[in-house]
């Protein structure tokens, strides 16, 4: 009898052994959009186990999120993003730094004076976390040659007071092979052609929608440049008529495939360097049939 019990005992051993190796040995780069509400909140994951935090969405919700999708024994993120202050990005990013350990962060530095982004100076201050301000030209290189390039701002924000706090968004493009997402915050029209005309290279194969696909952003020359094969627009339930009917005819008039999280649900892609699939789901686009 001992020896079926400790052979049972094995046997569960090597099962959560295994289930934990699949998880921190993914087949290269994923990235999830996760499903936060009215907000962004973007996870990347590379094959080596490192963590990269997009914004953090407008509550606590982002804590189930990363449980479900992170190992439990990983309680560490390499590198948040905050694209921009306002409170839908940055609110879970306060419990993410209350919960896990982050080794870096990378912000804009705009002014902003509202509590849930004061608590977020004041997490960083508290535990000692690195900073960097953004400036178009900074690149971020992990481990199996991922690479995280900030294109935009092109001078520095810090201290800087905006009228509009979306004019601050961080717009930042992660490669990994011949593939790469572009990641784009709260970034306005005026921004983007601002990007355009500064001759960064945005071509990316996945988009994420800056604003919720607002009105206010995703313009004909942009998402032209940016040739994506997927756009993705991250909303939920909200009084601003997001994502705006015009622009989700436009994207859809550009992109091949062009998915909500509203709709969706957390959307989770993974590259192996060449092509991107879509996880639960079997949609496939190889870079030999990109333009």
């Amino acid at each position: 009898m001992k020896r079926i019990y400790y052979l049972l005992i094995g046997g569960v051993i090597l099962l959560a052994a295994g289930w934990l190796l699949s998880f921190n040995h993914q087949a290269g780069l994923s990235v999830t959009f996760f499903d936060v509400g009215q907000g962004d909140a973007a996870l990347i994951r590379t094959a080596e186990g490192q963590n990269i935090l997009i914004d953090g969405g407008p509550s606590r919700s982002i804590l189930s999120k990363l449980g479900a999708y992170l190992p439990w024994t990983d309680r560490t993120i390499d590198l948040v993003i905050l694209s921009h202050p306002h409170a839908d990005h940055v609110t879970g990013l306060n419990h993410v730094l209350e919960n896990y350990q982050v080794n870096h962060v990378l912000m804009s530095g705009a002014l902003h004076t509202t509590s849930e982004y004061l608590r977020f100076l004041e997490l960083i201050k508290e535990k000692n976390i690195p900073i960097t301000i953004a400036l178009a030209g900074q690149t971020f290189t992990l481990n199996g040659g991922v690479n995280i390039e900030v294109l935009w701002p092109i001078e520095s924000l810090a201290q800087k007071e905006f009228t509009d706090l979306n004019e601050s968004s961080i717009v930042n493009k992660v490669t990994y092979g011949d593939t790469a997402i572009l990641f784009t915050g709260d970034t306005p029209l005026e921004n983007e052609e601002a990007v355009l005309q500064s001759g960064q290279i945005i071509k990316a194969d996945i988009l994420k929608v800056a604003h919720q696909g607002s009105k206010t952003s995703s313009g004909d020359n942009f998402i032209k440049a940016v040739s994506p094969q997927v756009a993705v627009i991250s909303v939920g339930n909200n009084n601003y008529g997001h994502p705006n009917a015009d622009t989700v005819a436009r994207l859809k008039s550009l992109v091949p495939v062009v998915l909500r999280t509203d709709e969706a649900g957390d959307i989770t892609y993974i590259s192996n360097g060449q092509s991107f699939t879509r996880e639960r789901g079997n949609l496939i686009f190889s870079k030999s049939v990109l333009p």
